[in-house]
This record gives C-alpha cells, structure tokens and sequence, in this order.
C-alpha cells in the first residue's frame, strides 16, 4: 500500500482546542501518508510499567484493528498506569492495508511522540490515539484540525452540490455499523465531487451525527471555495474533492 501524499496540494489550514501541554508535528508529505501527531509533553519512563501496558496496548489495538478495521481497549488495572486506547482504519480499507497502516501509525508514535503519556497521530488511512485517562465512546467537538487544497472551485453549483452531498452522507455514516459513508455528486460535465464521513465506531449513533454536523459547519464556515477540504474532529472525519481518494463510490 502507497501511504505517499495525496497528488494535490494541500496547505495548513487550522488546528484547534489542543490541551496545553501538548506539542503537535505537521508533515503532510511523509513517506507515511502523516497529516499530524499531536503529542502531551508529559513523559513516562522507559522500562516502567506504564511502558508495558502501552507496549500491550498497541499489540491489542492492532491485532484488533488488522482484524475488523477497529480497535479500542483499556489495558492496566489501576490508575495511573491505565490507558485508553482506540485505532481505526478508513472504512475502505482491506484488512491487509489496515494493518499495514496499523503497524504506521504505532511507528510514527514512537518517532514523533516518544514516550508520551498521551497522542494521537492521524495518517491518511487510519488514525490512534491513547490516553492516560478515559476517553472511549466520548463525543469529542473541541478538537478539530484541517486541510484544504490551495485552488479554488469556479463551477456553478459546486457549493449546492457539496452541501447536498455531506448532507446525504451525514444520515448514512451515523446509521452504518462501522460508521462510514462515501458518495460522489455530478456539478457539470468534466466535474464531480467525490466525499466521505466516518465517526469512531465506538460512537453512538446520536454522538456521530452531532459530530458530523458540527464538522460541516466548521468545513463551510472556512472554506465552500475550496475544490477539496478535509476536516478532522475529535470524534469524526470529513472529506470532499474533485478526484476519487476511496474505493467503491
């Protein structure tokens, strides 16, 4: 699986709500598909038992993960060495590519987030984050993070049809049972518009569709001109372009 960058460029657009102590690392253009790792600067010692019920953490997540796309799980009997953690994979992906980016995205923690009571790192296919606090089945609006690319749309209809189309998936993507939509809409002969929604399955449907719908907000209050926007919240995930980034649409 190719986890180079997207083809289109694509520029910094907002990164938001982060807790204080934290440090976060852009680097959209890595090898490893990397869009961000966000990481608290609060360390844990090396060879400690914190250690170990991360290490046991991520082996669970990603066996998990490489299995059903998803993963989430609570490792450690008592505080303050328990941890939270979660690790999915677009909803598209064939479990040997969700494995593959499973096995990234533990990497790209140990890199860019070494030992860090707390991170999440989102690639371009899948997304982990752990926590030295509770965290799982939470709806998270305060987070949110994007990208969009640097040309605009010129089309009559690209916003109406934009609309419609995050619209329709936003019903769709609460009510799957792996939280996850695609769609395309036609705006004219030689354009189209190809989106995506997911929610963290762990989510209620309810929670999911509170996300989605703030995400939207958040995507039209800062960017309708743009020809491809992406959207990362605390709970959920929202994308639009003109080309097809997924399969089966």
């Amino acid at each position: 699986m190719d986890f180079s960058a997207t083809a289109s460029k694509r520029v910094l657009l907002f990164l938001a709500a982060l807790l204080v102590l934290w440090t976060v690392t852009v680097d959209s253009a890595s090898d490893e598909g990397e869009i961000y790792a966000a990481c608290n600067v609060v360390k844990y010692s090396k060879g400690s038992e914190f250690d170990r019920n991360l290490e046991a953490l991520f082996k669970t997540l990603t066996e998990k993960a490489a299995d059903s796309g998803f993963g989430a799980s609570v490792y450690g009997r008592e505080k303050p060495n328990q941890l939270s953690g979660r690790l999915q994979c677009r909803g598209d992906l064939s479990p040997a590519d969700c494995g593959a980016c499973s096995a990234e995205a533990v990497k790209v923690v140990r890199r860019d987030c070494p030992n860090a009571i707390g991170a999440r790192v989102q690639l371009e296919h899948c997304f982990l984050r752990y926590e030295n606090y509770t965290f799982l089945s939470q709806l998270d609006t305060n987070y949110w993070y994007g990208l969009v690319n640097v040309n605009n749309n010129t089309d009559t209809g690209f916003n109406a049809a934009a609309h419609s189309l995050l619209a329709d998936l936003s019903r769709k993507a609460p009510a799957s049972p792996i939280k996850f939509a695609l769609g395309s809409s036609v705006v004219s002969s030689n354009v189209s518009i190809y989106a995506m929604e997911m929610c963290w399955r762990d989510m209620s449907g309810k929670d999911c569709a509170a996300c989605i719908s703030k995400g939207i907000e958040k995507l039209f209050d800062c960017c309708s001109e743009k020809v491809g926007v992406q959207v990362f919240m605390g709970s959920c995930t929202l994308r639009y372009e003109t080309y097809q980034f997924a399969k089966h649409y």
